[in-house]
């Protein structure tokens, strides 16, 4: 299957493949669609993140209301909300916090994520009430039953990019990745490979935090000192020496 085969295909075919309620549209009405992987790099590093962001705007006095989809997985676009230009910060966290770390450049990579639509937490949908539209439930807790659906998918784009490594980011995504506990998932992010066998092909992984919770600095949150002082440092290790191929 070619690159631009599997992006129609999973543009068509994976909402309803995941039950992704068909009707679900943001708040002018504009779809929900498929975010398939754009930076598509073949054969070198593959990054798996959670599930896409969106444009946020201000409508009535009302912040943070999400509007409409990002251009591309881990997007660092920038755009007006109706009050303010702001940026889509997934996209400078996986450059900065990331890949700047262990050593990786974004030309070297597949970005994608498991789960490949927008899902709408409790304060979205509050959000949207405050604005009329009340046909929005949450799904954001439907993560792990899409993720799971999603593996599939996942594993078509494993067998056309043919990574030598792939860095799966967060406790969610490594946990259904590879059938984990809550428990073990978090003992995976810790910058060391790990094998998977997919489809008769033995696939080298390292599972790493999300950038997400790397960017919140408080006393009660560990694992950003962990990233800085150990997990990066291994990941950065073990990448070097996968790199050597890539030259």
């Amino acid at each position: 299957m070619t690159i631009q085969q599997y992006q129609k295909d999973c543009f068509k075919d994976y909402k309803s493949s995941i039950n992704y309620p068909s009707d679900y549209r943001y708040f002018h009405g504009t779809p929900i669609n498929v975010l398939v992987p754009i930076e598509t790099e073949l054969n070198k590093a593959m990054i798996v993140g959670a599930y896409p962001s969106a444009k946020f705007f201000t409508i009535n006095g009302i912040t943070d209301t999400p509007v409409a989809d990002n251009d591309a997985p881990f997007s660092d676009e920038s755009y007006f909300d109706g009050s303010r230009v702001r940026s889509i910060p997934s996209g400078k966290e996986l450059n900065e916090v990331i890949l700047k770390r262990i050593g990786i450049e974004r030309k070297h990579c597949w970005i994608t994520d498991l789960v490949k639509v927008f899902l709408f937490k409790d304060g979205h949908v509050k959000r949207y009430k405050k604005l009329g539209k009340n046909n929005i439930e949450e799904n954001r807790s439907k993560f792990e039953e899409y993720g799971r659906k999603s593996m599939d998918w996942l594993e078509k784009e494993i067998e056309i990019c043919k990574p030598s490594v792939i860095i799966l980011l967060g406790m969610e995504v490594t946990k259904i990745f590879f059938g984990l506990s809550d428990k073990m998932a978090k003992e995976y992010l810790n910058g060391e490979i790990k094998v998977k066998e997919i489809k008769g092909t033995e696939r080298k992984t390292i599972c790493l935090p999300h950038p997400g919770i790397l960017m919140k600095r408080t006393e009660r949150n560990p694992w950003p000192d962990r990233f800085e002082n150990e997990i990066s440092i291994k990941a950065k290790k073990e990448i070097e020496k996968i790199k050597e191929a890539w030259r």
